[in-house]
């Protein structure tokens, strides 16, 4: 009996055996021969990194060719890990590092940066990534690290582009700056293992433009070992610059602005009236854009904030303000389109009475103007003219004319903007719970009230009244170019709105303006200069209660010289008044600026 078990055991053994061995014979062929491929495939995957370079950034130019924005080469010191491993646990490896690096810092007498929290940390996350030590080094300290005897094993002076915007803080506004990319927001995050974000337009040209002065990312393609360090570089592609921004910013006239503004708090601003493009432009007073490269810092943010004097506001754009008698020439269009005579006239007598309430005329104390018509009230800025004639036609037809000329509306220029505020009925009735009155009408009449608008609208305003009628949206931007050889993209200048005007109305509102600079009673008087013929009109707005009460001044004109028509205003916070403070510095600015054309 135990012969005949022990005969079928034995084969039944043998076979099982066999089955087996045949089994893992048969996956081991499956992993290896079959489906070997495909895991030495997955295999290879897992050892690729793929790595994400910042793309070089575009460079900007003004249109006479000052260059506004570049890029320098950073000289940084950096550790490549994989050279630097030591054999054993990862705290000889963290040791020799640290090591490395209070060598270097000590020839390079600075503080040494790096911990052992922060090495650790790179290991672990970022083993197949440089590891940085210092940046931007001067050319001394590039000499010396350089020179270093014996040299560190994995160390590397590694240049980088850095932005540079080498005429500081002139033009900053309109230039804007650089921050960090958040490489979560980038849309290329999830096709690349390690990324480098690009530096990112956060204000002004930077931003209208980031798509086109953003370059192409550099990438590689590298093999690491099991812990991620890079053995091997299998592929790779170098960062390409992005395409150059030429504004229409004359550089001559910017300077020159600049200067003028140096110490006020306002803005300057200079337009082809023909076109729209902004020659000049500034918002005093400013930043440096150099502070946020790489990044700024969080001393000098809160210091930028916390100025009383708001050098991050765009005034040109973004500051909203009552514009006193620069209104009038609107006013005047308006008084025309309703059947008001520019022959028809008014008797000043230094004050206008609505109700219980008295508005005196800036002449009250000489008696008043006298009797005065449409282009005599322009040129002596006649309050009294105004606040009548203004009540007579009422708000609704006057703020036909303010919304033709671009008022509570953005000016359509490619920065960040305001749109100010157009009167009305409604408005009225969300700030002070109160209905429209004769009294809002007339003191809307000479710029004062329910009515704000931004610098950017009235250098257009100004400009459509020189150019026959035509609002044009305000343009910086000259041309793009790329940096493949194609043919540049030039800006063409686009129409925003006509004018509610005639051609005759329009005819009268430029006598009055020529009679204001150029009579010797006119009351831009001090913008008259020797290179151009102004047509201008001051502005002087009171603000704030009567406890802390100042005035803002304003001082609008357009004249042409050798076939082209400039459009200027310039905007100056508790000036004394338009006449006395704004107007001298339009004749100082032209008097410099076509200097040259006259010496040609």
């Amino acid at each position: 009996m135990s012969l005949t078990l022990n005969a079928i055991r034995f084969p039944v053994l043998g076979a099982v055996m066999g089955l087996t061995y045949a089994a893992i014979l048969f996956r081991l062929w499956e992993v290896q021969i079959k489906d070997g491929e495909e895991h030495r495939e997955n295999i290879s995957k897992q050892s690729i990194r793929s790595i994400r370079d910042p793309g070089v950034r575009g460079r900007i130019y003004s249109s006479d060719g000052k260059l506004l924005a570049d890029n320098r080469p950073s000289y940084n010191v950096v550790f490549h890990l994989s050279e630097m491993r030591k054999p054993g646990r990862q705290a000889k490896t963290i040791k020799h590092i640290l090591e490395c690096a209070e060598r270097i810092a000590n020839v390079l007498k600075k503080p040494q940066p790096l911990t052992e929290k922060i090495v650790r940390h790179h290991i672990n996350t970022k083993p197949g990534m440089t590891l940085s030590l210092f940046k931007n080094l001067t050319q001394k300290e590039l000499a010396i690290v350089s020179e270093l005897m014996p040299p560190v094993a994995g160390m590397e002076i590694k240049t980088e582009p850095v932005r540079l915007y080498p005429e500081g803080k002139k033009c900053a506004h309109v230039i804007g700056y650089v921050g960090r990319e958040d490489p979560v927001k980038a849309e290329d995050k999830e096709d690349f293992f390690y990324y480098v974000p690009d530096p990112v337009g956060r204000n002004g040209a930077e931003n209208t433009f980031d798509n086109e002065l953003r370059g192409e990312p550099g990438t590689s393609l590298v093999r690491v070992n099991n812990v991620g360090y890079i053995h091997e570089v299998i592929e790779s592609s170098p960062a390409r610059m992005g395409a150059d921004v030429v504004l229409t910013i004359d550089w001559k006239a910017q300077e020159i602005a600049e200067r003028l503004m140096d110490g006020k708090t306002g803005a300057f601003i200079v337009l082809d009236a023909d076109n729209g493009e902004v020659l000049a432009m500034l918002s005093a007073p400013a930043y440096n854009p150099q502070d946020f490269v790489p990044h700024i810092f969080s001393k000098k943010w809160k210091e930028l904030n916390s100025n009383p004097l708001r050098p991050m506001i765009n005034r040109a754009l973004s500051g909203t303000y009552m514009p006193g008698s620069i209104i009038k020439p609107l006013i005047a269009l308006a008084l025309q389109k309703n059947g008001i005579s520019p022959k028809e006239t008014v008797t000043c007598d230094g004050a206008t009475t609505i109700g219980n309430a008295v508005i005196r005329c800036w002449s009250w104390r000489s008696g008043g103007h006298g009797t005065v018509n449409m282009t005599e009230a322009i040129r002596s800025s006649c309050n009294d003219y105004f606040i009548e004639k203004g009540s007579q036609i009422g708000l609704d037809n006057i703020v036909v004319v303010l919304e033709s000329a671009g008022i509570g509306s953005p000016s359509g220029i490619q920065l960040p903007e305001e749109k100010g505020m157009l009167p009305s009925r409604e408005v009225k009735q969300k700030l002070y719970k109160m209905p429209w009155n004769q009294y809002d009408t007339g003191i809307l009449s000479i710029g004062q009230g329910i009515i704000l608008l931004t610098p950017i609208q009235a250098a257009s305003y100004v400009a459509a009244i020189a150019n026959g009628g035509k609002v044009m949206k305000p343009s910086i931007l000259g041309k793009i170019i790329p940096q493949d050889g194609k043919a540049a993209l030039r800006y063409s200048p686009e129409l925003k709105s006509r004018l509610k005007a005639s051609q005759e109305s329009l005819k009268i509102v430029k006598e009055g303006m020529y009679k204001a600079v150029n009579d010797p009673e006119g009351s831009s008087k001090l913008a008259k200069n020797d290179k151009i013929v102004l047509y201008g009109k001051t502005g002087t707005a009171e603000v704030g209660p009567r406890s802390n009460r100042y005035t803002n001044t304003w001082f609008i004109a357009f004249g042409s010289d050798k076939g082209k028509t400039y459009a200027i205003c310039i905007f100056i916070e508790k000036g004394m008044s338009g006449g006395r403070t704004c107007a001298p510095l339009a004749a100082e600015f032209f008097d410099e600026y076509l200097q040259k054309d006259d010496s040609e």
